[in-house]
């Protein structure tokens, strides 16, 4: 779990909007909000690579429509052949079983780290990685265009070895991120249009 600061705005305004531990709020700051959409237990898939988000693949695929498309179809010849005439379609299809490949179940194997986010109702946040244990507090923000951003400032760091080996206390540090939400997926990207998004989560706990 690493800090990562992408979007293009000011993380200052978004952070002293974050209420310390006890304090009484009297009017926003500015225009944030908990989700509630979000509260639950959410596993990242650790797995997963820089994907996109459905949007940002349509928005693609759309692009790509214009395209002039190469076709693998087999050409059809038809010619007479003794004065019939005949059509002539070479295909080959060889499809072979894959036998080097081990089924692996779908479920996490016991020994596998895990990476558990839990956003409370009331804008704070936990975190496991590995041995590390993580608090902090968590908004979201919505502007006109574009995904919602989500900023976490870390109150409390165990300092212990996180999934990715490394150990570093990140007490005070905070990482800001576009988010996109749709019922049990979560994915947080770098760009506004979710074109390149490097965590994909999955609720596990509502």
């Amino acid at each position: 779990m690493e800090p990562i600061s992408f979007a293009s705005f000011s993380l200052a305004a978004l952070l002293a909007s974050l209420p310390a531990n006890g304090e009484v709020i009297s009017k926003p700051t500015i225009t944030t909000h908990i989700s509630p959409a979000i509260a639950g237990q959410w596993e990242i898939d650790l797995d997963s690579g820089i994907t996109m988000t459905k949007e940002a693949e349509a928005r693609q695929a759309a692009s790509q429509d214009g395209q002039e498309i190469e076709s693998n179809e087999p050409e059809v010849v038809a010619g007479t052949e003794g004065g019939v005439l005949t059509q002539n379609e070479n295909r080959a299809i060889n499809i072979q079983p894959n036998t080097n490949k081990n089924l692996v179940a779908s479920a996490k194997k016991s020994n596998q780290c895990r990476e558990l986010y839990n956003f409370a109702a009331d804008n704070e946040v936990w975190t496991v990685s590995g041995k590390e244990l993580t608090y902090g507090r968590y908004l979201i923000t919505h502007r006109e265009e574009g995904l919602p951003i989500i900023a976490i400032k870390t109150v409390y760091d165990n300092n212990e070895v996180d999934c990715s080996g490394n150990q570093i206390d990140q007490t005070d540090e905070a990482m800001i991120a576009f988010v996109n939400h749709d019922g049990n997926q979560m994915q947080w990207c770098a760009d506004p249009d979710g074109n390149e998004c490097f965590m994909n989560f999955n609720r596990i706990l509502p």
